[in-house]
Order: C-alpha cells, then sequence, then structure tokens
C-alpha cells in the first residue's frame, strides 16, 4: 500500500472517519515487520488492537436480576410526603399589619434601630484603619 494512502487513513482514523475496511487495511499495514520510521509509533497501537481483538472470554458471566421493587416504594413514598407537605404547608397570604399606632413612636423606634445598625458598621470600620497604614508604609517602600 503507498505511504500517502496510509498517512491519509492515519488522519482520517484519528478524526474519526474510517470505515471498518480502512481500519483493518491499517491493522493488516501496522502487523507487517517494516514500517517507516516517522510511522513507527502507531505501530504498537494497531498490534495491540489486532491482538486484543482475538481474545474471547473464557467464563460465563451472569447477571442477577434487580430488586427494583423495594426501591419502587421508598419513590412512591417520598412522591407522596412531598405531595402532602406542599399541601399542608399552604397558608393564606397575610396582609403586613403595622406594629405601631404611633406614627411618633415608630419614629423612635426606627431611630433607635438604624443607631444600632450605625454602631456595629463603625466597629467593623475600626479594621481598616490598618489597612490604610499598611498603604502609607507600602508607598514609603515604592517611593
Amino acid at each position: 500500500m503507498e505511504l500517502s494512502n496510509i498517512e491519509k487513513l492515519l488522519e482520517k482514523y484519528f478524526e474519526g472517519e474510517t470505515t471498518i475496511s480502512e481500519e483493518k487495511k491499517l491493522k493488516v499495514y501496522f502487523t507487517r515487520e517494516t514500517v517507516p520510521s516517522h510511522l513507527e509509533r502507531y505501530k504498537d497501537l494497531f498490534q495491540y488492537f489486532s491482538e486484543e481483538s482475538n481474545i474471547t472470554a473464557t467464563k460465563d458471566l451472569t447477571i442477577a436480576p434487580r430488586k427494583t421493587f423495594r426501591y419502587a416504594w421508598v419513590g412512591i413514598a417520598a412522591s407522596v410526603a412531598l405531595i402532602a407537605g406542599i399541601f399542608l404547608t399552604r397558608t393564606s397570604p397575610v396582609e403586613p399589619v403595622d406594629t405601631f399606632d404611633d406614627p411618633e413612636l415608630a419614629l423612635q423606634e426606627t431611630k433607635k434601630v438604624l443607631n444600632m445598625v450605625s454602631q456595629y458598621m463603625n466597629e467593623g470600620k475600626q479594621g481598616l484603619v490598618y489597612l490604610h497604614e499598611f498603604e502609607n508604609t507600602k508607598n514609603k517602600f515604592i517611593k
């Protein structure tokens, strides 16, 4: 077989576009004793395929049937539990209710809550002072 034809078949083979008969031609070509040196690396691959295709199983394997009946009940029970959970947790929509009747009292409570949030934000901000010192020190070394 012509060398250029073999190289084209190899390209088709590695692209996955060869037919069975073309693959047989490649196996026959690479199981010969003399193969060009630049194609020598493919020789072991095709020899392995030709040797392995001759191996037959020596032991009969039996596959035990799956016991799916037991698992079917688990699936049914999970489905029933899911449906029951959906219907039992349904509640009517709740209308928002004001908790304060007096607007002044609501304003005071809002200020108190916002003040507490502000304190927590300032506590978190205190740690950033060290970041500013780090930035200054870094700038001294970079200059």
